[in-house]
């Protein structure tokens, strides 16, 4: 059986996961080899590794206690004695086996069943995986534009141009650059993998392209001559009876206007206005129109104008193969470039023998496809009998692919496999994450073969915090449904398929009410929502910018530390100006008996370190000194030698600890003797070099950023075992792509607010969480749709791109755009309900009050607030909706022990120690072992 738990947001999760992990494990000794568990993250997978060998190692111990002995007693039927000689049996075999414990994220899982497979696929073995496609992107469109003109292709320039103008045509920027690798990432995602080989064999027939692409342009151009000839003769008819579009009904606003827009080539559909004039004469005039006008209204209304009506009506009323074209046409310039670029970008794979983390879904899917599993098995040299998906709302449908016919063989040899997931938090399907597989896939896959269980009790927050999540939650997805369905019921779908989507979010929110878990429910907890009132001369998220720093010092008098408050934010840019206000706010009360501390995305990257910044100035300086006549020499030297000496005067000023001296006062030439000795350094290898550069300005470095430094080392020798030990290399490297993506590792102590987006603390818990930007649209934004077109002649391209836009309603796409709406409203309604759930005591959150009704965060809030407690009455709660005010356990104030500062490990208490200095000892003072033979004699550095 396949067993799929629900786990809704801080249900006890991995606490299950463990549970039945064990009980797996305890059916031998050995079980361990032949249990696969999946993760979606390396933490996750450190996590659940950490935490079955925990409680392996406290059922070993006669003297510790475990939660899971009487279910394992149960399960096993065996006393406790016989339980923990099982686990210290288990726990030896999997410390001496550890390779072979299979936790894993999916993605490792994938790579090292490929890597049995090289032969097969045609790889060489020692291909690496690249997990950034944005140097391999970057990389190809310059190839591609390069060759532009050599390879004189006039059919790439054709697209290429088309591209431009469609950016004109929205008011952008003409330098497409940019936006070809934006749409090179089209390659990376399922939509466009889903067109398989069929897709690949069309791209690569440029001749078909653009007889398709004609053909689209026989079906457009006679309809818009059509439309531009109504429009004429009805300008025409009008001119003959001395009338303009202003002297009917509506003035400057008349529909009559619709037939200078139709001569003009504007194919928007007619209004409900213009539809009134049919057989209606008098909706030409107003009742208070002159005699003259009234008889010229009617005199043109028998003229024909009546008949010309009616040919404007029926000539809209049927244009779904137009509008398909047209949408196809707009956007098939994309499938042209897309072609060029998949070329080059095979061409950037196989010269750097790398394969991108996304192809290895794409590859296994072929190999599993048509292969028999016990092959597989037989490949990889494992047998795995049970499967354990956990954050399966997060996995893609290839990967599902890729899966079921593995679950398959083993539900086929009856062995028991588990799925653990919550569609309310599926958040990433912008990396191809997909929730129905969890809703309603598994199950069709599996039909009489899974059992569903719900965790319903929450073990994460407060009671207030809990049921304000369940009456939102509760509510807004009913809200967000009925808007949903008024658009769709004025939809050209049929019966069925409105049918199929007029519950789709709703279903996916069945789940969402919990149980306060019996530890929580005599602690009450505090919500506070704040709509803010948004104003020209004050516009509400200044508003909200102001309100943070003294939400910060609130929670400090409530006795909270700063590592227990995070401010959740959508986008960098918001927590920018969050860190940015903090900061500010800080500089400004230097007398404050608050902290202001934080840490962001941004201050965790190595290459905000100063100190790192002037270690790979001083690399660029070296690599140019020996060959000051070559190409990187020269001027390069000195320039090389300038930066380093800015960046320097900037590290001695922050190590003099704020001083207020200037930079350029600072700035001196380096002592001529630490130079001369580094330029002797030189040959060595890159790891040896940048040690070297550390030991000798080791004083200069302020003592907060020795992790960054330590981190930068650790960088270096990672990447100086690859294909990067070449210094330049590095350099180029770390330019590219080190510099912006290399992060440290902070540990939890740290006393500090967490500024972070809402996708990056999904599993995490903060006992305050303040939200000061819950604003954001639900629609999606310049998407790409990968559609099947199902009928001639459009079905001859297997599928093709279109971009999401609301015309997509009167084409044969008209199901995916509903489908794509539907996604797109439960993707950003589980951002909110991951940001919601994030806290274990305070929640704050500040919107501004919705002003339209469009269907925003702010706007769905609202009535989640006030409407539904208004009419329902489910809590006690302070709802204030004059000023904007929804507030419940404003006394709640926490125990000291709620927010000790001293932290846990196990039952022992740690404190974190600050290293003060970088220790390193140069290679011919390190301890060396000499090796003696009777040929040989060796030496090894320690």
């Amino acid at each position: 059986m396949v067993t799929i738990y629900s786990a809704s947001a801080g249900t006890g999760k991995t606490h299950t996961l463990t549970g039945e992990y064990l009980t797996l494990l305890f059916k031998g000794t050995e079980e361990y080899r032949h249990i696969l568990a999946v993760t979606f993250t390396n933490k996750a997978t450190a996590e659940m590794k950490s935490r079955i060998i925990e409680e392996l190692s406290r059922l070993a111990d006669d003297n510790q206690s475990s939660d899971y002995l009487a279910m394992l007693s149960a399960s096993a039927k065996k006393d406790e004695k016989a339980i923990r000689k099982q686990a210290r049996k288990i726990l030896i075999n999997i410390l001496h086996d550890y390779s072979a414990f299979n936790i894993s994220t999916i993605d490792h899982f994938f790579q090292r069943t490929i890597r049995s497979f090289t032969r097969e696929i045609g790889l060489q073995g020692n291909y690496q995986i690249e997990l950034d496609h944005q140097r391999m992107l970057e990389d190809s469109v310059d190839g591609m534009m390069s060759e532009l003109e050599e390879s004189k292709d006039s059919l790439l320039m054709d697209w290429l141009l088309r591209f431009i103008e469609e950016k004109i045509d929205r008011g952008k920027d003409w330098d497409i650059k940019d936006d070809i690798i934006g749409l090179g990432n089209q390659l990376f995602k399922e939509g466009f993998k889903s067109g398989g080989e069929a897709l690949a064999e069309s791209l690569s027939r440029k001749p078909f392209l653009k007889e398709y692409q004609d053909e689209l342009y026989k079906i457009i151009r006679p309809i818009e001559n059509l439309a531009r000839e109504l429009g004429e003769r009805g300008l025409r008819l009008m001119e003959r009876h001395g009338l303009q579009a202003s002297d009917f009904k509506n003035g400057s606003r008349s529909a009559f206007y619709r037939f200078e827009k139709l001569a003009a080539g504007d194919m928007e559909p007619p209004s409900a206005t213009f539809c009134s004039l049919l057989n209606d004469v008098e909706n030409y005039y107003t009742i208070k129109a002159s005699p003259e006008v009234r008889q010229a209204c009617e005199s043109i209304y028998n003229d024909g104008m009546n008949s010309l009506i009616q040919s404007v009506l029926d000539f809209f009323d049927n244009l779904t193969d137009y509008y398909t074209a047209k949408v196809i046409a707009r956007n098939f310039y994309a499938l042209g470039i897309l072609a060029d670029l998949s070329e080059h970008i095979s061409v950037w794979r196989s010269e750097n023998n790398k394969m991108h983390i996304s192809d290895s879904t794409e590859l296994l899917n072929k190999i599993i496809g048509g292969s028999d599993v016990p092959f597989i098995y037989e490949k990889t040299g494992t047998r795995i009998d049970h499967y354990m998906i956990d954050e399966f709302q997060d996995t893609s449908a290839l990967q599902w692919d890729n899966f079921r016919p593995l679950i398959k063989d083993s539900l086929d040899s009856g062995r028991s496999n588990l799925i653990v997931g919550d569609v309310k938090q599926s958040i990433y399907r912008f990396r191809n994450s997909d929730w129905s597989l969890l809703d309603r896939k598994v199950k069709a896959d599996f039909a009489g073969l899974t059992v569903e269980k719900q965790l319903s009790e929450n073990w994460r927050s407060c009671r207030n915090i809990v049921n304000f999540n369940n009456m939102i939650f509760d509510s807004v997805p009913y809200i967000l449904q009925l808007q949903y369905n008024d658009e769709l019921e004025q939809s050209s779908l049929n019966e069925v398929e409105r049918e199929a989507l007029s519950t789709g979010i709703t279903s996916a929110y069945k789940g969402a009410t919990q149980k306060v878990a019996p530890p929580f429910r005599d602690r009450e907890g505090h919500v506070r929502i704040e709509f803010l009132t948004d104003e020209k001369e004050h516009p509400w998220k200044e508003q909200s910018l102001e309100r943070l720093p003294l939400l910060v010092e609130e929670l400090q008098a409530k006795g909270y530390e700063l590592r227990d408050i995070a401010i959740l934010v959508r986008t960098n840019d918001e927590g920018v100006l969050a860190a940015e206000t903090l900061l500010g706010y800080s500089e400004q009360h230097p007398d404050s008996r608050y902290r202001y501390d934080i840490i962001t995305e941004d201050s965790l990257t190595v290459n905000s370190s100063i100190s790192v910044r002037w270690i790979v100035a001083m690399l660029r300086y070296i690599e140019a000194s020996p060959n000051p006549t070559s190409a990187k020499g020269g001027k390069d030297v000195d320039n090389n030698l300038y930066t380093a000496q800015m960046i320097y005067a900037l590290l001695k000023r922050k190590k003099m600890q704020g001083a207020n001296a200037s930079v350029n006062s600072l700035v001196r030439p380096f002592e001529t003797d630490k130079l001369a000795e580094l330029k002797k350094m030189s040959s060595l290898s890159l790891y040896e070099l940048t040690e070297s550069i550390v030991r000798l300005y080791e004083d200069d470095f302020p003592d907060n950023e020795l992790v960054f430094i330590q981190a930068f080392i650790d960088i270096v020798a990672e990447q100086g075992s690859k294909d990067l030990a070449d210094i330049g290399r590095f350099l180029d490297w770390w330019a590219d792509e080190g510099a912006r993506k290399e992060r440290i590792k902070t540990p939890d102590t740290q006393n500090a607010i967490r500024i972070m987006s809402i996708h990056k603390s999904k599993g995490l818990g903060f006992k305050a969480v303040i939200i000061p930007f819950a604003e954001w649209k639900l629609e999606p934004r310049d998407e790409t749709l990968w559609c099947k077109p199902s009928r001639p002649p459009f079905s001859r391209m297997y599928i093709t791109p279109v971009r999401y836009d609301k015309d997509l309603r009167n084409t044969i796409f008209a199901a995916d755009y509903f489908k794509e709406k539907l996604l797109s409203y439960i993707d950003n309604l589980n951002v909110m309900y991951v940001a919601f759930t994030r806290a274990k005591e305070e929640l704050i959150v500040m919107s501004p009050q919705p002003k339209t009704a469009g269907i925003t965060v702010a706007g769905l809030l609202w009535k989640g607030c006030f409407l539904n407690v208004e009419v329902t009455g489910k809590i006690d709660a302070s709802s204030d909706s004059e000023n904007g005010v929804y507030e419940t356990g404003a006394e709640w104030n926490p125990r000291p022990s709620d927010s000790s500062t001293a932290q846990v490990s196990g039952n022992e208490l740690y404190t974190e120690l600050q290293t003060e200095r970088y220790y390193s000892v140069s290679p011919e003072g390190r301890l060396q072992l000499r090796l003696h033979s009777d040929k040989i004699s060796h030496d090894l550095q320690i």
